[in-house]
């Protein structure tokens, strides 16, 4: 009896025992993210881009609902009849029923109207089109969006690992200090410079710790996922870029240029729309008759063809008609500056990932002179050739010169990205990102 207690109580110990490490134990570690992958986030996050996947589909509504105008309408119809009876003694010259009934099928098929429909058919196949392209620049902005947020905060985390490196730096030198100190090597006030050197970082440390917060909190914005997700830098800067005629080709396939030819097409198909409107209507008419009172109750069915021919209208007509060419040249307008303002992006773009490149490898080279500069510092220093200063200052310069470096990688990263963009390249080719 008291052994079976015994191992009833070890048993249940040992269960407490995995409960509790397995409580205790870290949650695994989440898997760093790609550009692609954070992108591919955001889309599923985006509201900007599932409204345009929306209007897409109501684009594609309407153009159905242009392409039904070409087909013939069919309606039944049904009515009950009844009239005030004569009084008696008056004699019925009437040739009507005082009651009528009436149940029937009507179809109508338009013949001409001018072909309104036709233009109005492909104007809507115009629009829907360039509701496409807004959804692809809506993705392509999005990405942007999401490049820039991505490489702020692998720059800030990088700013904070150079700054504990620094501060790493000062803590070796305020011991090495220290120790000089002891056998009247150094002054005290050397050592209280390192120090202070040490608390300003510290607090810079901290300003860039809520820079990183904030940023961070974009991440989650955009993305759905937990801010601190970590994330992986898999892009690859090309050493060299295209000249600017490979980009400025690549114009026509902007989203925004593309959405402005179509709705421009779906203006000028407007201006055939109202100009229609002065031509003639021809409609085929046919009922067939289920039930029917009255003289023409043997008749079961005929059919009519309908002219009508527009005469005067209080100048409506013509009001359509300069309205819709107004609208025509609108387009032409908001068309020419789409394109001017994509071809200013690419220039200028362009012009930044040119000097970005040239300043990347000229702080290569300076922080490779900054940091061989702090190394003879130090040798100096401890033959007494230079005064610590001069050391505290070369290291100050080498840890700006790596920051500065670290930063014109990112934005070189950054800038080539964009480019990308603004070339239709990125995040996909137009014709293969449409939903």
């Amino acid at each position: 009896m008291v052994k079976t207690y015994f191992l009833a109580a070890l048993a249940s110990a040992v269960c407490f025992f995995a409960a509790t490490v397995a409580a205790i134990r870290p949650a695994a570690a989440a898997e760093p993210l790609t550009l692609d992958e954070y992108f591919a986030a955001a889309l599923k996050r985006s509201e900007v881009v599932a409204n345009q996947v929306e209007l897409i589909r109501q684009a594609e509504e309407r153009y159905k609902q242009a392409n039904a105008a070409l087909y013939p309408t069919v309606s039944g119809v049904a009515s009950q009849l009844r009239q005030d009876p004569i009084p008696a003694g008056e004699s019925d010259t009437s040739t009507f029923a005082n009651r009528q009934s009436l149940t029937k099928l009507s179809a109508t098929q338009p013949l001409f109207r001018g072909f309104r429909e036709f233009a109005a058919l492909r104007q809507t196949k115009a629009l829907m089109g360039a509701q496409s392209q807004d959804y692809l620049a809506a993705r392509t902005q999005l990405f942007k969006d999401v490049v820039r947020n991505f490489y702020t905060i692998l720059l800030l985390e990088q700013d904070l690992h150079n700054f504990d490196a620094e501060i790493g730096q000062n803590l070796d030198r305020e011991k090495e200090l220290n120790a000089r100190v002891r056998i009247g090597r150094s002054r005290v006030g050397e050592v209280l410079t390192v120090q202070a050197t040490i608390s300003t970082l510290r607090a810079q440390v901290e300003q860039l710790r809520g820079q990183l917060s904030t940023t961070r909190e974009a991440f989650a914005f955009l993305s759905g996922l937990d801010p601190s997700t970590p994330l992986r830098d898999t892009e690859n800067a090309p050493s060299t870029v295209e000249p600017i005629d490979v980009y400025l080709e690549r114009l026509p396939l902007r989203p925004e240029v593309k959405a402005g030819q179509q709705r421009l097409t779906a203006a000028q198909e407007n201006v055939a729309v109202a100009r229609g409107a002065y031509l003639p209507s021809v409609d085929l008419n046919a009922n067939r008759y289920l039930n029917r009172t009255g003289p023409l109750q043997d008749s079961a069915w005929d059919v009519e063809i309908a002219l009508s021919v527009p005469i005067y209208t209080g100048g409506l007509l013509q009001s359509k008609v300069s309205e819709a060419v107004s609208q025509q040249t609108q387009a032409e307008l908001n068309l020419s500056l789409a394109r001017r303002q994509a071809e200013e992006e690419i220039r200028s773009t362009h012009q930044s990932v040119v000097y970005d490149q040239l300043q990347v490898i000229a702080m290569e080279k300076a922080t490779e002179a900054a940091q061989k500069n702090y190394d003879a510092q130090r040798h100096d220093y401890r033959l007494g050739l230079v005064t610590n200063l001069d050391v505290l200052q070369a290291l100050t310069a080498f840890q700006e010169n790596q920051r500065s470096l670290d930063l014109a990688r990112y934005t070189a990263k950054l800038d080539y990205l964009t480019l990308q963009a603004a070339a239709a390249r990125r995040p996909a080719p137009p014709d293969e990102a449409a939903p």
